[in-house]
């Protein structure tokens, strides 16, 4: 392993970043510019920052929460037309800083969108789905069960001519989530396949809505087993897919903590930057509410710190 992996950057080193009262009054300023940044754009349909498109009667059919909505420069545009559908789908396409990692980020498919769901993965060439919810959470569904439910069972989408198919599931114990292989096969006239892809899912068990894990450990492991993936399929694909219900607080988090891993080893010794920090407000200028709460934010440097311990140790 590399020194530069195993020193302790300032902005976790230094005690009095990291006390709580600090977490907070900087968790409240990024509350508190994203407050001002959606209350131009609403007065403005031309703000950089306008969420138009998002808020219109057809669109907001398809938003599982009228509050965490995609902004129009950035949000996925859904390509193949259809009858009685528009080109709308709450996702947003998200860049960390130094383009070190993309992602789609969304909300957990309704049944009205399941459809266009499949769609974005095929159109976008996503082989990777990290959820970050279960199904349904104290009795309220947080997203619908977009999947076949059994081993060789599949849907077929016949509008947008898709057929999925789950080829496997398994539950990997140590990044507590269920892995499931899915095949996408692309349809043409008399149902022919046309095209097959390998889809990966990979479902976290161990994150409650609006909270946190009790440990870092299980989501730094999904972490790394979803990076595995990534570099194993090194292909030129499309980015990973990340949704929990809203596709904004656990998806947000997730990200944070990925992407800020990922900045570490470009960060000088002597440089303070507060990564995490400015990885929040770099996506938040991208979609509502990512990391959507203080437990959340506070829990972004709790897992970095225990990955960096961790490879200490190692």
């Amino acid at each position: 392993m590399s020194e530069e992996r195993v020193i302790m950057p300032l902005f976790l080193s230094n005690s009095a970043n990291m006390n709580s009262n600090t977490l907070e009054n900087k968790f409240h300023h990024l509350d508190q510019i994203e407050k001002e940044r959606c209350h131009q754009a609403i007065k403005n349909s031309n703000d950089p920052f306008s969420m138009s498109i998002a808020i219109n009667r057809t669109s907001m059919n398809y938003n599982r929460y009228s509050n965490i909505i995609p902004f129009n420069y950035n949000r996925i545009r859904l390509l193949q037309q259809r009858p009685n559908k528009t080109d709308y789908i709450n996702a947003s396409y998200i860049e960390a800083p130094n383009n070190v990692r993309k992602y789609i980020v969304t909300q957990g498919p309704l049944k009205e969108t399941i459809d266009d769901f499949w769609l974005m993965i095929w159109e976008q060439n996503t082989r990777i789905i990290v959820m970050l919810t279960n199904q349904i959470e104290k009795e309220e569904i947080k997203c619908e069960t977009y999947w076949p439910k059994e081993t060789g069972y599949h849907e077929m989408f016949k509008d947008i001519g898709l057929k999925i198919t789950l080829e496997s599931e398994i539950l990997d114990s140590k990044a507590s989530c269920y892995v499931r292989i899915l095949k996408l096969e692309k349809l043409r006239e008399k149902n022919m396949i046309k095209e097959s892809r390998q889809i990966t899912q990979l479902q976290t068990i161990a994150w409650p809505d609006h909270g946190v894990p009790d440990s870092p450990d299980p989501i730094n492991n999904l972490i790394i087993k979803t990076n595995e993936y990534m570099q194993h399929d090194n292909r030129n694909i499309g980015p990973i897919v990340v949704h929990c219900s809203a596709g904004c607080g656990r998806t947000g988090t997730f990200c944070t903590v990925d992407s800020t891993l990922a900045l570490l080893p470009g960060l000088q010794q002597n440089d303070s930057t507060d990564l995490i920090y400015n990885v929040v407000q770099h996506f938040r200028q991208q979609r509502i509410s990512m990391v959507q709460n203080l437990a959340q934010y506070q829990f972004c440097y709790l897992a970095v710190l225990s990955k960096l311990v961790s490879d200490c140790e190692d």
